[in-house]
């Protein structure tokens, strides 16, 4: 799945007959979801708050009816993960239940000490058919660069560089989509940076749809030119500010964090392949230049697998 944004992923991690029977009972019962938390300036798998390791339960008074919420510590005692038991029909409909709770709860907590808190991922187990699910941050094995062939970029394409870089290296989909979508508008605007982009070419195939989480989009976006991607995209885009040209509020709506995340990933991934379109051609054209020489600044993969 996508390697940006986990929110709308969900791994099954049973044997497929034990998660086929947990998705074909409809009746109510036990489920557990348990939110891993992360520091988004540290990016340790914690938080700056105080947990036993043990685990401490929440007073039956200030959890919802039917729910038990256990706040549980690393070994360092600090807050790491909270795990919520909750009646449900399935595991999307425990995480639903659970995550609508839990978000404002954190948000709570936020806004207590002022300390940057996220969740890194999560877990869910159907106790009674003992089938569990995991979504937690794709981890790609490290990649090798001939760093001797990879001379600095361009100085006209660092600005271009360092919007993606933006994006990629955001913590939130919002941001990602925005940072990404300053690099398609480029260049489909036809920036001096991203002539050699491909942009007028560009065809959204079903392979970018699959590596960025978002083939449920497949009908809307899959063959759409830039242009037209762009104009798709463009009030997703449009809802991320306000008229005021102020950032606007993000729905903490699971279900619209999962869409907000799939077109964010889509927009990054689209963006990443233009400039490594722009670097291909660059490097063709010093090539053709001094055919003897090395084609110093050829992208990785630029001639073979291509990446997200």
């Amino acid at each position: 799945m996508d390697p940006y944004d986990i929110r709308a992923s969900l791994k099954a991690e049973s044997d497929p007959s034990v998660i086929r029977l947990s998705r074909a009972d409809e009746s109510v019962r036990d489920f557990l979801v348990g939110f891993f938390l992360r520091n988004p300036v540290t990016q340790a798998w914690e938080l700056d708050l105080v947990a036993s390791p043990s685990g401490q339960d929440l007073d039956d008074g200030a959890a919802p009816a039917g729910m038990r919420i256990t706040f549980h510590g690393n070994d360092a005692s600090k807050l790491s993960e909270v795990i919520y038991r909750l009646p449900a029909t399935s595991a999307q409909d425990a995480l639903a239940k659970a995550h609508a709770d839990f978000q404002p709860r954190m948000m709570r907590y936020l806004a207590e000490i002022g300390r940057g808190m996220a969740i890194a991922g999560w877990r869910i187990a159907d106790t009674g058919h003992g089938a569990r699910w995991r979504c937690t941050p794709f981890r790609p094995s490290a990649m090798h660069l001939e760093f001797d062939t990879l001379a600095p970029v361009e100085g006209d394409l660092v600005p271009v560089i360092e919007l993606f870089q933006r994006a990629r290296n955001a913590p939130d989909a919002a941001s990602r989509l925005m940072a990404g979508f300053a690099v398609l508008h480029a260049a489909y605007a036809g920036h001096a940076a991203l002539t050699g982009s491909g942009a007028e070419g560009f065809r959204v195939t079903q392979e970018m749809l699959v590596h960025a989480g978002a083939m449920e989009f497949s009908s809307q976006f899959l063959g759409l030119a830039l242009g037209d991607l762009i104009a798709a995209i463009r009030p997703e885009h449009a809802r991320l500010t306000t008229p005021e040209g102020l950032l606007a509020a993000v729905s903490d709506d699971l279900a619209a964090q999962q869409r907000l995340a799939q077109i964010a990933n889509l927009t990054d991934l689209v963006s990443h392949r233009l400039i490594l379109a722009e670097l291909k051609m660059r490097a063709k054209a010093r090539s053709a230049v001094l055919p003897n020489a090395r084609a110093d600044g050829e992208p990785l993969y630029a001639l073979g697998e291509q990446i997200c």
